[in-house]
């Protein structure tokens, strides 16, 4: 039996959110390369249908940030640096690899990248300001092109360029009021839009109607550090996690117009469901059951480590890697299913390999300068204590 939560702070590192993370990824890119797998055989449709759904990672990837972010903000809201620190080393954690991702990519793809797939010229200044999921409302379309994926990341950095300051003058528990009320307010957004306007990518990538994720992970960081859960509660949640998946599943098989689904039902549901996994691997962590076991696993976790990078580099390296395949292996990848496994395999051992290899080369070197923006609390003295008693120094709290 699961043990009720203890208070789960940033400070310590949860291995299984590394897997987490590790699942989040590993659905993201077999939702971009599934449709190669088991091509020429029988069972072509239903892998493409299944890996098609992995586009769920990049909500399971909301949660997990939105839990993991707001826990930081929430452990260091009484530093003296509250804001300099956080922003500071996100944007070491961010930044370098983003933006030197743009300017080679913006150097080098005119020159080796099919016009349909290149971002207008006109668009790029969107890329440095992190805008670019809101092109679909501003231009009345979304293009997708080989940077098209880092629209997930623009939805993140507005979310959070507003975020720490609520975090700061609203108590926790008032803050997840706040959480909860929000996104009572995007879902009723998101559905006057749909069933006014009809589906479309608008409503699926601009920030006001895709931060489910966002806030219920922050919800569930509120949940984990101020309230206790009961035992049976927990031991439910793998259940009611499954529940949820399958029943947005269930939907989607069972009505034609699956985009409607998607955003009026899918959305919410898979925000619920995968906040109910990282809230089952916060509460379990010394637990150590099958979810555990899984979550942990070295591989994963190693996935997990380097998921940003692979997020950055797989679609590139899928364009590619697809353009070689295509062009000079065609007959024998795409007439063979095993062969057509083997080339998605090997696509993300490059993937993988280069995602590795950044952070081990590039990454590295920025992350050592986050120690010098920790967060610092104010000192005050105790009360004066009794004769013969040294005095002792406490760190202030909120």
């Amino acid at each position: 039996m699961a043990s009720a939560p203890q208070a789960v702070h940033s400070s310590r590192k949860l291995a299984a959110l590394d897997g987490v993370r590790g699942l989040a990824i590993i659905a993201v890119f077999l939702s971009h390369s599934g449709w190669r797998m088991a091509r020429g055989s029988i069972l072509e449709e239903p892998v493409r249908w299944i890996t098609g759904q992995g586009w769920m990672g990049v909500d399971l990837f909301f949660v997990l940030s939105g839990f993991l972010i707001t826990g930081i903000l929430l452990d260091s809201r009484g530093a003296e640096n509250y804001f300099r620190s956080f922003y500071a080393r996100r944007a070491l954690r961010i930044f370098p690899l983003y933006y030197a991702f743009l300017l080679i990519g913006f150097a080098l793809f005119p020159l080796t990248v099919a016009d349909d797939w290149q971002p207008l010229r006109a668009d790029r200044w969107l890329y440095f300001c992190y805008l670019t999921n809101w092109l679909g409302l501003w231009k009345g379309f979304w293009r997708a092109n080989i940077m098209g994926h880092l629209w997930s990341l623009a939805v993140e950095e507005q979310f959070y360029f507003t975020w720490p300051l609520l975090v700061r003058v609203l108590k926790p528990r008032t803050l997840l009021r706040a959480v909860l009320t929000t996104e009572a307010a995007v879902i009723a957004g998101r559905t006057s839009w749909v069933l006014l306007r009809h589906p479309g990518q608008t409503a699926s990538l601009a920030t006001l109607t895709r931060m489910d994720g966002l806030l219920l992970g922050a919800g569930i960081a509120v949940l984990v550090r101020h309230y206790r859960l009961p035992e049976r509660l927990i031991a439910w949640l793998p259940a009611a996690l499954v529940a949820g998946i399958g029943i947005y599943l269930a939907l989607v098989l069972r009505y034609p117009h699956w985009a409607e689904v998607v955003q009026l039902v899918g959305f919410p549901l898979l925000a619920f469901s995968f906040a109910l996994l990282v809230l089952f691997a916060a509460a379990t962590e010394n637990v150590r059951g099958i979810m555990q076991r899984t979550l942990t696993g070295r591989a994963l976790g190693r996935v997990g480590k380097y998921a940003y990078g692979i997020y950055i580099f797989h679609v590139p390296i899928l364009y590619f890697g697809n353009t070689i395949l295509d062009t000079y292996f065609a007959e024998r990848v795409n007439g063979s299913g095993w062969l057509s496994c083997l080339s998605v395999v090997l696509l993300w051992l490059i993937s993988y390999y280069t995602a590795r290899l950044s952070y081990d080369r590039f990454e590295r070197f920025f992350l050592g300068y986050k120690d010098r923006f920790a967060a610092r609390f104010a000192l005050k003295e105790a009360a004066a204590p009794a004769c013969g008693q040294p005095r002792v120094i406490m760190r202030t709290s909120e």
